[in-house]
């Protein structure tokens, strides 16, 4: 009686992944950016949905609108903000494979916490203009409602009824792995049964100009991470979304469980907004915290999931930061930069890696590292999707300007 006593505190102590949806720049669907990953094939395009002549940089990664028109059907979902609709989707998607149903769990006890760095940009975009090209009182009333941070949180409750715990949170890139840390103490303090846990970033013209003016977007229109020659990232968007649940819970219902997220680390590198520490200490700090947690050694990470986005700063600083924790394995363990592929989606990054890390261990091909023919760095790019060792724990990093950082280990089950 005493081991299962034990066995059932520590179940109730892990956390795993029970579902998983995404809406990427290769449409709707997590099989669509995974397969898409490990092909290697590039989602970055001429931006053909706003005049981006004014920038040297006049690419990026945008959701293709046409896959996503017959999954938004509903004349309420058709009227949502594009960040509603990509983060309804993607939680439609992970609660399908989760096996969710109406009496799953306690409504009560279903939290929904929410990470996102620009918030709902594109609304406010669209009010700013017909403000300053009409009159204000051509803007419609509704939509000041969906400008405020935990619109699609809200949105998310309110569409399955949850009366759970619902949070929003911006911090920067990295707030991915802000929420997920807030999940995994809610959940081991048995203060919810599930956790829909996700992040969404869209990328308009406002922000385009802007990043394009701070010159931190490629001027050749290529993102290359850890390559010599790379001079910037190119935007990016999406949403991602996880289920989260105690693997107590998730056993007692027969779910399938996808991965644990076995270990998690969040940090500030106290140093600056507009470069990274030199050395990662925010990102070497979280990534010491997620191996700690998950009780493994550097030699055991089979995967990582880099954070590098073809910045100058970043790219340095993650290396740095790999060595620091690592040792000599950061030179040998697989590892690759989706942002390649994907573009730099801000916050959605960190759950796209997620997703990544999650595929890898659930045996599917690695993302493959495009773009970085000259590298500069010592590292063991992945350069096919097969033929590695079975991944049984990946890394995800997440490393944002302003200091913030994450790490998230996930481990096969």
């Amino acid at each position: 009686m005493a081991g299962s006593t034990r066995m059932t505190g520590e179940e109730n102590r892990r956390v795993v992944i029970t579902g998983m949806g995404a809406v990427s720049p290769y449409g709707a669907g997590a099989p669509a950016l995974l397969s898409a990953l490990a092909e290697g094939r590039s989602a970055i395009r001429s931006i053909e949905d706003f005049d981006a002549s004014g920038c040297t940089c006049t690419h990026g990664a945008r959701v293709p609108q046409g896959s996503l028109a017959a999954l938004t059907g509903s004349n309420n979902l058709k009227r949502a903000p594009r960040a509603t609709q990509y983060t309804m989707l993607a939680t439609e998607e992970a609660l399908q494979a989760a096996g969710h149903g109406p009496s799953t769990w306690n409504s009560e006890r279903v939290g929904v916490f929410l990470g996102t760095y620009r918030a709902m940009a594109e609304v406010s975009q669209d009010i700013w203009h017909r403000i300053i090209t009409s009159e204000p009182r051509f803007v419609q009333p509704l939509l000041f409602q969906e400008t405020v941070t935990n619109a699609v949180a809200s949105a998310l409750s309110i569409r399955w009824g949850w009366r759970g715990t619902n949070y929003a949170i911006s911090a920067g890139n990295s707030c991915g792995f802000q929420v997920l840390s807030l999940a995994l103490h809610a959940l081991r303090s048995g203060r919810a049964d599930a956790i829909i846990a996700g992040t969404f970033d869209l990328f308009t013209a406002a922000t385009h100009y802007d990043m394009n003016d701070i010159g931190v977007l490629s001027d050749s229109n290529v993102s290359r991470p850890f390559d010599t020659r790379r001079d910037g990232f190119i935007m990016g968007e999406g949403a991602a979304v996880v289920v989260l649940e105690t693997l107590a819970s998730a056993r007692a219902r027969g779910a399938t469980i996808l991965a644990e997220l076995a270990g998690l680390g969040v940090a500030h590198d106290g140093h600056g907004f507009a470069t990274h520490h030199p050395e990662g200490r925010g990102l070497a700090l979280a990534m010491s915290q997620a191996l700690r947690g998950a009780e493994l050694s550097p030699g055991e990470v089979d995967y990582i999931a880099a954070a590098s986005n073809s910045t100058q700063s970043l790219d340095r600083a993650e290396v740095a930061a790999l060595r620091t924790v690592l040792g000599a394995a950061a030179d040998t363990v697989p590892l690759s930069s989706i942002k390649a592929l994907t573009g730099e989606a801000e916050s959605a990054s960190d759950m796209f890696n997620l997703l990544a890390c999650i595929g890898a261990v659930r045996g599917g091909g690695l993302p493959l590292q495009a773009g970085t023919e000259q590298p500069e760095f010592q590292l063991n790019l992945v350069r096919q999707p097969q033929g590695h060792r079975p991944v049984r724990a990946a890394l995800a990093n997440s490393y944002s300007f302003g200091g913030n950082a994450g790490a998230a280990l996930v481990r096969a089950i």
